[in-house]
């Protein structure tokens, strides 16, 4: 299989340029790297924003006029990942008719994406293939403790009940024996979250807290959950989430945690307490 990486050039068997126009147009050429259009193609990408959309069609429609017919497309992070409903009247379901059917009629043999945060977005897309995060808390957890695995050492929590599955898998993987789910008290009438709830952790060998997520975004819903753990140990808590999009910065985050890990999936962070996992 040949690469066409337009996340990062310099790590793409198929050379490429990339052309803007007045107008606001992008296109692509393939200058050398097809030798033989019966190899297939993986298209290696962000998609964020959806300006990243356009050059991976262009990609796609470059291979197929040079007569490519296997191509798979790799997309650690797709766009709009939790925009998986029409969350008011007059809206739109962004994934199902928006980049759903985009992405479908290119035909690909494969799109893979990293640690999905939604079913629907699984569903919509045809030919999904979906990669966890495992790769990603054995990258953490080797830096938190220089060791491969929690080994009874590290407590998970799972920030509300929807990421009680993954995290489960992930304590069975790692050999986590402590698991704990917080919840969400949202408001009846707006939706908000107006607080967090955890139960009571037994920490008896636990050198560290770890939670445990897919996204974070402005990053309130761990804030406020890292504020309750305290209220129950001064034990280091880090943070572990696939695709970081730190939309409010990061500096409350480094207040409660002592170390945070992500993916370069959205973007590549110069941060001191930043850790990243190349998925590219």
């Amino acid at each position: 299989m040949s690469i066409l990486n337009l996340a990062y050039s310099d790590n793409s068997e198929i050379n490429y340029k990339v052309s803007k126009f007045p107008d606001g147009q992008q296109s692509i050429t393939i200058t050398s790297g097809i030798y033989n259009e019966n190899i297939p193609v993986l298209i290696k990408s962000r998609l964020n924003p959806f300006m990243d959309l356009e050059l991976i069609i262009c990609a796609t429609q470059c291979l197929k006029e040079m007569g490519v017919k296997n191509i798979s497309l790799y997309i650690p992070y797709c766009i709009g990942g939790r925009s998986d409903r029409k969350f008011v009247d007059g809206g739109i379901n962004y994934i199902k008719t928006v980049i759903a059917p985009i992405l479908n009629s290119q035909n690909y043999k494969e799109v893979i994406i990293l640690d999905s945060h939604s079913d629907i977005l699984e569903a919509c897309i045809n030919n999904f293939k979906k990669n966890t995060n495992v790769d990603l808390v054995r990258f953490a957890l080797s830096l938190i403790d220089n060791k491969d695995g929690a080994q009874g050492r590290t407590a998970f929590i799972s920030p509300d009940a929807g990421a009680l599955k993954k995290i489960y898998d992930l304590a069975k993987i790692f050999k986590a024996e402590n698991v704990t789910t917080a919840s969400k008290v949202r408001d009846v009438l707006t939706g908000n979250i107006v607080r967090t709830e955890l139960p009571t952790m037994n920490l008896d060998g636990i050198e560290q807290i770890v939670i445990i997520d897919d996204i974070c975004d402005g990053g309130r819903t761990f804030i406020e959950l890292a504020k309750v753990i305290k209220q129950q140990t001064n034990k280091p808590i880090y943070l572990i989430v696939t695709h970081g999009i730190f939309s409010a910065g990061i500096g409350e985050l480094n207040i409660y945690f002592s170390g945070i890990f992500c993916t370069n999936s959205v973007k590549d962070i110069n941060e001191t307490n930043i850790k990243q996992l190349n998925v590219f």
